[in-house]
């Protein structure tokens, strides 16, 4: 009996970042699911792999392409491909090589309108924005955002990364640039980087300058890969993009490419799923110092014991003095406030975890499961089995 073809797929896509160790996360378990395949894993340089590859007579690959250059290599090998952060669309091949590729690439608009969103939600009136230009994916970030500042009636300030030679130039001589602009912007100020690595260049860089954060700037950035934002210092508030799921639903397209089938959707989004908070922002700008001190003990403290009256006990002032400046400062209730931290820490639980829906309810502060499912079905409409499933690609 003929032993069954095992399809090899070759990853070149980087693991020292946690988007690409997610994209990789939702690979491995499509391959538990609908395989097994067999991989050839390449972290490395990927320009030194193509040539390798052609000897490796792989059946499909999924890769981050860093150019054109690099994207028609790989299409030119004539296996059905996944493309990340990269259209083919935008290449001059014939149609017989882009036939069978898709890509996949994050939902930058998206990020970039959450992150706008936790600014705005801070009282900040100044924005700024910090990426790098010659990446597309920055740009969209950049445009996104500062179009969604200008909705809310606010200008953004946005860093011009020096260039030499039409290159970027390096961090130990671009670091006093980029000091002497975060010094000249007004504060406080709120502040998207364009990715994680970006936004802790700023932290440093804040601390060279002598610029207290998030007091003086509140820094947000995305990807929320937990190393990098926990070693950041402060730690650095970031929005998650679900690249698990992403990388699932490129395994699957690649699957249909490889039978010889186009895939339903050849143009994959990663979509922003949460902000996760850290030190970098949590600073919310009310004049009053009792809401002040409210919010803050709300988002950093246990939610499993947190309650109105232990708020009110914590700032020193009456439960009913609290809940009026509450709404007047900020038009909703300290449960409401509450509430909300709850079902966003209860998302993550649910994205980032396998722990039962009975965990992620006690967790996050609710005494009855019950009562747990039906808020957040109220909240996010949806159950949190089913809203698990979702943010997986199940």
């Amino acid at each position: 009996m003929p032993i069954a073809h095992v399809p090899r797929i070759a990853l070149l896509v980087e693991t020292s970042r946690s988007y690409g160790r997610g994209v990789l996360k939702g690979v491995a378990r499509y391959s538990r699911l609908h395989g097994p395949w067999r991989f050839m894993l390449t972290p490395g340089d990927f320009e030194q792999t193509v040539p390798r590859m052609r000897d490796w007579h792989g059946d499909g690959v999924i890769a981050r392409t860093l150019n054109a250059k690099s994207a028609e290599a790989i299409l030119e090998l004539g296996v059905p491909a996944v493309l990340l952060d990269f259209s083919a669309d935008s290449l001059e091949l014939p149609h017989g090589k882009t036939r069978f590729c898709a890509d996949l690439t994050s939902d930058s608009a998206g990020a970039a309108r959450m992150a706008a969103k936790l600014l705005l939600d801070k009282k900040l009136s100044r924005f700024a924005y910090a990426g790098y230009p010659r990446q597309s994916w920055s740009v969209k970030r950049q445009r996104a955002f500062v179009d969604a500042i200008a909705e809310a009636g606010f200008e953004t300030s946005v860093y011009n990364t020096p260039l030499s030679a039409g290159r970027e130039v390096r961090w130990e001589k671009e670091e006093p640039v980029l000091v002497e602009w975060l010094r000249s912007l007004p504060k406080p100020i709120g502040l998207m980087a364009c990715n994680d690595q970006r936004g802790r260049e700023v932290l440093d860089a804040c601390e060279a300058a002598g610029v207290s954060v998030p007091e003086q700037i509140a820094v947000v950035g995305v990807d929320a890969d937990e190393v990098l934002c926990e070693l950041s210092s402060p730690s650095l508030t970031s929005v998650a993009l679900n690249a698990e799921k992403g990388g699932y639903l490129a395994a699957r397209a690649l699957d249909l490419m490889m039978q010889g089938q186009e895939p339903p959707e050849k143009h994959i989004l990663v979509e922003p799923t949460a902000v996760v908070e850290r030190r970098s922002t949590n600073i919310v700008l009310v004049e009053d110092e009792d809401v002040a001190s409210a919010l803050q003990f709300i988002h950093t403290g246990r939610l499993e014991t947190i309650s109105v009256d232990r708020i009110a006990r914590e700032v020193a002032v009456s439960r009913r003095t609290l809940e009026i400046k509450f709404r007047k400062l900020l038009g909703r209730t300290i449960l409401d406030e509450i509430k909300n931290v709850r079902i966003e820490r209860a998302k993550q639980m649910l994205r980032e975890t396998d722990a039962s829906i009975d965990r992620v309810a006690k967790t996050v502060g609710f005494s009855a499961t019950s009562y747990f499912i039906q808020t957040f079905r109220k909240e996010v409409e949806t159950t949190p089995a089913k809203y698990r499933r979702q943010t997986r690609g199940e």
